[in-house]
């Protein structure tokens, strides 16, 4: 397949985001493409100014980085941008492309499916900065990479999205399987329960459908370290006694913190009152996403300075 040439309204974006990269001191920009483009025609408009793609295709890569680019390799996916962009900045830090605490200008499809005509600046907040290339890597000792993809981009959709116009919450436990289930009961129902191996692996785009689906309902899912979900609807069942949260988070945070402080697991929860994803690891938080709702912009923040939660019952966190 033939690359296509830069449109003229593609041109002026690039230009227009190089500039802002200088203006305001980001280390670079980041093209979610749609499709094969003029990548040596986007070097010569970059003029040292870094540009990042974002690449869902093996056979492309090589193209890029002849050009002067940097690849960030990424899973296709049918997700929305904006789970797309989390993901891209995710691997970029992951490979040391970005420098966690950067500002990166991101350029994208926000309106027509194959015309870039979006930009927005992302800043990898304060929490990140002690969130390195080499932390994130630790993390795919106990959880491969992609499965820890798969499970955030479906805990962002959540986040963002919520069901049938309702806001939901969720936790989702990774890892650990054996010493997660010696920890965790049924609450009597399981829609996994039954279905091959191969039919509820995370990483295919029904299955993260379903847990969509399945999140309104109580409890956890339980997902293997290949991304296989074990268990759905879950009641978790750790001590948190020597544990320390932030003020104004919920029964799910805390669940979540027990259960990775008991075991080598990772959890990932959904926040039902304000949609922010959070990554809990040895009892801790260590990553916390904001949600992306309509035009605004992600921000990773500190998971040390949580904003108050509104009044409501703390199961609903």
């Amino acid at each position: 397949m033939t690359p296509s040439a830069l449109t003229k309204a593609t041109i002026n974006l690039l230009e227009l985001a190089c500039a802002a990269a200088e203006k305001v001191g980001a280390v670079g920009v980041l093209v979610m493409p749609e499709g094969l483009m003029d990548w040596e025609a986007m070097k010569t408009i970059a003029d040292g100014v870094d540009l990042f793609v974002a690449i869902d295709s093996e056979r492309v890569i090589d193209d890029v980085r002849e050009a002067g680019l940097v690849a960030v390799e990424v899973e296709p996916t049918d997700s929305a941008i904006i789970e797309r962009i989390t993901l891209a900045l995710i691997e970029a830090v992951a490979n040391d492309h970005l420098r966690a605490g950067a500002r990166v200008v991101v350029v994208y499809s926000g309106f027509e499916a194959d015309e870039l005509d979006s930009m927005t600046v992302v800043r990898l907040g304060e929490h990140l900065e002690r969130l390195t290339a080499r932390d994130l890597r630790a993390l795919e000792t106990s959880v491969p990479f992609e499965t820890l993809k798969a499970v955030v981009d479906v805990a962002v959709e959540i986040g963002r999205e919520g069901r049938e116009g309702k806001a939901v919450g969720t936790l989702i436990v990774v890892g650990d399987v054996r010493n997660v289930a010696t920890r965790s009961r049924t609450l009597g129902f399981d829609p996994f329960r039954g279905y091959r191996r191969k039919e509820r692996n995370v990483r295919d785009h029904r299955v993260r459908e379903a847990i969509k689906e399945i999140a309104q309902l109580d409890g956890a899912f339980i997902v293997a370290r290949d991304g296989t979900v074990e268990a759905a609807c879950q009641i978790i069942d750790a001590p948190n006694s020597d544990l320390t949260l932030p003020r104004g988070l919920g029964t799910r945070h805390w669940a979540a913190a027990a259960i990775t402080h008991a075991t080598s697991a990772l959890a990932i929860v959904v926040s039902q009152s304000t949609g922010t994803v959070r990554l809990f690891k040895n009892g801790e938080i260590i990553l916390r996403i904001a949600p992306m709702r309509h035009a605004r912009a992600m921000k990773w923040t500190d998971a040390e300075t949580e904003p108050p939660a509104p009044p409501r019952s703390e199961k609903s966190n």
